[in-house]
């Protein structure tokens, strides 16, 4: 054996030993779990494509209203007849009468009107549990036509109670086109929607403040509202507010949070309904608008349903009525007075909803964030040509849904940052 092959031999020894050693670090690293908040998952770029494999049809609902006459107020019910031609993507439904009336504050000041349907008998739409109940969205302002449907996807991953759902759909009134409606359910106790039982009870906090039945709080002056049901009495009514008081009474105990509020607030369900609208940038809530909470009788006080996302992701009447600004403001921050952050914050200072947070966060972000990516890729391919009559109607918009289904996207990856350094910081 010659010198030249022991020095080969030698050489091929340490190449297989140095080969064996950078495939044992590289399995190494391949089994090693990245931790959770280090994921970014704001380093994607999107692009203003959409996918044109998605077939781009959605169902569409044509009301009659007796006489021709024309929804001008929220107060009065029209009577009419719907049917809905469900376009081959879901199966259509045969004429029936129904009800019609405008609803919703601000929206209901625009061009494009939101209406409450009210069925003779109740009804399964879209495979949705039977009511007699609906609502249609008009997202005037939301020219992107997807953030109740983002929202409320976030919350159905979520798993927060009775959140609705949203079907794009196409609207005609009278033999006129109106453009491109959401429908969804209406707020309200029903065995298929807010089921809370006959002695649960459903609080709208809105600083509207225009229900019947409502009470300002001791403390915080949270405007309280009841939405859902009707009292049976002024003592009766009387009984349901002292139950509220007596909770936002626990907030302030000075054994807060080592007193009886566990026992009547659903935490996990905060910690949901917060996710939400940090993601989302919904800052309303903060007045607050639009934030319901519901109670079984003996039960927790829980967040939910969620409603009313078409000021959120970062519109802004400054910058034109656009979207996605406002990208870096975190949702719950000390400068915030209102009444509604001061609520938030206030139960934020609980230490075990702060790591509920944390956990529900990280979880979220690792499982489901990428599924929420999806969600919009396949909702903004299907509304495409919806979306172009809806913008020939109305006019309102960049008339892109490309561009807005990127900006959406965009907006939503950042957003994990934001909220990545405020849990920090907790």
């Amino acid at each position: 054996m010659n010198k030249s092959y022991l020095q080969l031999e030698q050489l091929t020894s340490v190449v297989k030993k140095f080969l064996i050693g950078m495939l044992v670090m590289l399995a190494t690293i391949a089994c090693t779990k990245r931790p959770v908040d280090d994921i970014d998952l704001s380093n994607v770029e999107e692009l203003p494509v959409l996918n044109e494999n998605v077939k781009a049809v959605v169902p569409h609902i044509f009301i009659n209203i007796d006489d021709n006459r024309e929804v001008v107020d929220k107060e009065v019910y029209l009577t009419g007849s719907i049917y809905i031609d469900g376009n081959n993507k879901f199966k259509d439904f045969e004429v029936v009468r129904t009800k019609i009336k405008g609803r919703g504050n601000s929206t209901w000041s625009k061009p494009k009107k939101p209406f409450r349907l009210k069925l003779d008998k109740k009804a399964s739409l879209f495979n949705l549990a039977e009511a007699k109940d609906w609502v249609l969205l008009a997202n005037y302002n939301d020219y992107t036509l997807m953030t109740n449907a983002v929202a409320m996807k976030i919350g159905k991953q979520l798993g927060l109670p009775f959140t609705h759902d949203i079907i794009p759909v196409d609207l005609t009134i009278n033999g006129i086109y109106q453009g491109n409606y959401n429908l969804t359910q209406q707020v309200e106790i029903h065995e298929n929607r807010v089921n809370v039982g006959d002695d649960g009870i459903l609080w709208e906090l809105d600083n509207y403040f225009d229900e019947e039945w409502k009470f300002k709080t001791a403390h915080l002056n949270l405007p309280v509202m009841l939405k859902d049901p009707d009292p049976e009495s002024a003592l009766h009514f009387e009984t349901w507010k002292n139950e509220f008081q007596n909770f936002e009474n626990l907030l302030f105990s000075k054994e807060f949070p080592k007193n009886s509020f566990s026992s009547v607030f659903d935490k996990q369900q905060f910690v949901n309904f917060i996710i939400v609208n940090m993601l989302v940038g919904n800052h309303e809530i903060g007045h607050p608008k639009s934030v319901y909470m519901h109670k079984k009788l003996g039960g927790k006080f829980t967040m939910g349903p969620i409603w009313d996302f078409d000021f959120a992701f970062g519109f802004s009447e400054e910058h034109g009525r656009t979207y996605f600004n406002y990208v870096d403001l975190e949702l719950i921050r000390e400068s915030d007075s209102r009444i509604g952050s001061e609520f938030y914050k206030k139960i934020l200072k609980d230490p075990e909803i702060r790591i509920l947070l944390s956990k529900t966060w990280n979880e979220y972000k690792q499982y489901q964030f990428e599924e929420l990516m999806q969600f919009i890729e396949t909702f903004a391919a299907e509304i495409r040509e919806s979306q172009k009559r809806d913008f020939e109607k109305w006019k309102v918009g960049n008339n892109s849904m490309a561009v807005n289904k990127a900006g959406i996207k965009t907006f939503l990856r950042k957003r994990t940052l934001v909220i990545d350094r405020y849990i920090a910081k907790l």
